[in-house]
């Protein structure tokens, strides 16, 4: 393998899982040349990565959603001239276009609609297991050494320098930062406003912690809504971040507690003790793998994970009381 071409997966927490194989391909082929295929609302978690040579922008939906401009992405991934394509998307489209860029060698789980395109199919593996693991098994069968799996995220100097002095005068006169990421990509994993709104006067009051809030844009109205509700004053930098602005605020907290989301797999590799709450998925095939991982999850009567979008009750997020969340985060603030 010399021209290595990995096509990952769409989601911020999932494609962070997958960052380990990129140091073990580069330390199997030391010089290999590495290139990621992604869509673009993901390629901070890529760039900057110096086991990565190139991070390509494919999105379907939208860089490439015309005909003309998958024919330009094809012609150009012909002309990179790849050996070898790791398919970790299931894309049918994505396989399609890498055996129109004329890559000879293609690995990919072995499915019904791409057998004729990936012809290095790997058989699935059986059982419940980690999405990473599931990942990484793909490699694996291929030959790749996995033995450290741990995700990591590389942010460059300059960014982490610029949120340093952002959050200095926010720093000043308190023992520590804690972020907060209250939103989850469905309403079913989010512990209520009202309680991180309580959550977070408490971390502030009895703390004296600076509290930052975290999100997209999009989580705007959700964020305005907690500080409506809170009596203290938090930090808010919803939508004021890119991946790798996000990874260096992250980065300076001393504690980050959030929902089962992408940003909690993000605090995670990047080392920072990382507080989670569970509901309706299950720690066992979606947290995030790190060293400083805490997580919150109650038992009910409903099996999980529970992917029953209509629920009602919610009854899994509902049971976790601000009580244990606050006594977790004042445990691990004060053992730091």
């Amino acid at each position: 393998m010399k021209r290595i071409l990995v096509v990952t997966v769409n989601w911020l927490g999932d494609a962070i899982m997958t960052t380990p194989v990129f140091r073990a391909l580069k330390k199997q082929y030391p010089s290999s040349y590495v290139a990621v295929m992604c869509v673009k609302r993901i390629s901070g978690v890529f760039a900057s990565n110096p086991d990565i040579n190139k991070v390509l922008i494919f999105d379907e939906k939208t860089s490439q959603k015309s005909f003309l401009a998958k024919v330009k992405f094809i012609s150009s991934l012909r002309a990179q001239r790849f050996d070898t394509v790791f398919l970790i998307h299931r894309s049918f489209t994505r396989a399609l276009v890498c055996f129109l860029g004329a890559i000879p060698v293609r690995v990919g789980y072995r499915r019904v609609k791409n057998v004729l395109i990936v012809n290095r199919g790997i058989k699935s593996p059986s059982g419940v297991m980690h999405r990473q693991d599931y990942y990484l098994y793909l490699f694996r069968a291929a030959g790749i050494n996995l033995s450290d799996k741990l995700p990591e995220i590389f942010i460059p100097d300059d960014i982490s320098k610029d949120l340093a002095r952002h959050l200095k005068p926010i720093h000043r006169n308190k023992s520590c930062i804690i972020g907060i990421n209250p939103a989850a990509n469905w309403a079913l994993k989010r512990w209520s406003a009202g309680s991180f709104a309580e959550l977070c006067d408490l971390l502030i009051k009895d703390l004296n912690a600076a509290v930052v809030f975290v999100g997209t844009a999009a989580n705007s109205r959700l964020l305005d809504d907690m500080a409506m509700q809170m009596q203290h004053k938090a930090h808010n930098f919803c939508g004021r971040t890119n991946l790798k602005q996000l990874g260096a605020l992250i980065a300076k907290c001393q504690l980050f507690i959030s929902n089962d989301s992408g940003p909690a797999h993000l605090s995670a590799a990047l080392g920072v003790k990382t507080l989670i709450l569970f509901g309706p998925t299950a720690p066992a095939i979606t947290a995030p793998r790190g060293q400083n991982v805490t997580i919150i999850q109650k038992d009910t009567d409903c099996p999980v994970p529970c992917y029953d979008l209509n629920c009602k009750d919610n009854i899994c997020m509902k049971k976790i009381t601000v009580a244990e969340v606050f006594t977790a985060a004042k445990r691990i603030i004060k053992n730091d």
